[in-house]
């Protein structure tokens, strides 16, 4: 696989001019049909902050909103995936949130991974953004769609999202947390979950990759088998995405887009959600863990699930 030059597949375009770039979207979209190849030239290889000015400039320069010309001109998951790319990061993430608690059901596998993946500070601009946008607290929404252990341990992680990630690693605490969560664990008879929740939930990622190591040393096994054979369900799922996530955050997406191709159908949502919120992140290390890991290129994966503008915007993201 050729290599990336930084670590997300989209990069801020070079001679940006939101001028044109809003014009020529307006003259994709003009007459009838669609011009869906420009759209992709525009959309796909700009950086977010410059898809927020050429939202902008398309209106100061039409009178028009661009997410709704999109809207009425696209559909599908072409339709989706181009309008995921016009939200803020943020704005996305909680958006994805409160899709995932909409209806009937909950889809737990899209709040583990942001909330379980994401840094301190993007989850304390998620709560805020969401309580702007949806009128309620996220940690109010979270708790009407969860319950038991895994639903302290998502409170757990938005009120510890408020600490700062930033400070020396304690060396020494890592060794007793590691002892903690072994004494609480395999240790002994039953488990003593509030003491995962402490130290994994802990909001400080340097600090737990230290004890993640640590527990190693103390236990003789990892960490992530020590959740396993002690939780269960999505208590289980969220523990071994903050394990998995403060170890080696690529491959734990990497085994997510995988998860997301195998089997009949495509989980187009969190094909999409991932390649949307990696692409100026680290989606290119999740390329080369997904090769590493699978022996297969993601993107000719990509290509045998999808189809039509839909398979030649994300491959688009998927180019370096």
């Amino acid at each position: 696989m050729e290599s990336c030059e930084g670590r997300g597949t989209i990069l801020a375009a070079e001679n940006f001019n939101p001028d044109r770039a809003a014009a020529k979207l307006r003259k994709a979209m003009k007459g009838i049909g669609s011009d869906d190849r420009a759209i992709i030239d525009v959309i796909v290889t700009h950086s977010n902050s410059q898809r927020q000015e050429i939202k902008r400039k398309y209106r100061a320069l039409y009178g028009r909103d661009l997410v709704e010309d999109l809207q009425n001109e696209l559909g599908g998951h072409f339709e989706e995936l181009c309008i995921a790319l016009l939200e803020p990061q943020v704005a996305f993430l909680a958006q994805c949130l409160h899709e995932a608690m909409k209806g009937l059901g909950t889809d737990e596998k899209c709040i583990i991974e942001i909330l379980c993946t994401q840094p301190n500070r993007e989850i304390e601009e998620i709560k805020a953004f969401y309580k702007q946008k949806y009128n309620q607290d996220l940690e109010e929404a979270l708790c009407e769609e969860s319950s038991g252990y895994f639903r302290r341990l998502l409170r757990a992680l938005l009120v510890c999202s408020e600490e700062d990630e930033g400070g020396q690693v304690d060396l020494e605490r890592a060794e007793r947390d590691a002892q903690r969560l072994f004494d609480g664990g395999v240790g002994r008879l039953g488990t003593d979950e509030e003491q995962f929740t402490r130290v994994l939930c802990g909001g400080n990622g340097p600090q737990i990759r230290a004890t993640v190591s640590a527990y190693e040393r103390v236990a003789g096994h990892s960490l992530a088998s020590a959740v396993r054979a002690e939780f269960s369900g999505d208590a289980r799922d969220a523990l071994l995405a903050i394990v998995h996530c403060t170890r080696d955050r690529s491959r734990f997406f990497a085994t997510k887009l995988r998860e997301s191709l195998r089997g009949p159908g495509t989980d187009d949502a969190t094909l999409r959600r991932i390649l949307v919120s990696r692409s100026e992140i680290d989606l290119c290390d999740v390329r080369e863990a997904y090769a590493a890991l699978f022996g297969r290129d993601i993107a000719e994966d990509v290509a045998q699930d999808t189809s039509g503008d839909y398979r030649k915007a994300l491959l688009r993201i998927l180019q370096p």
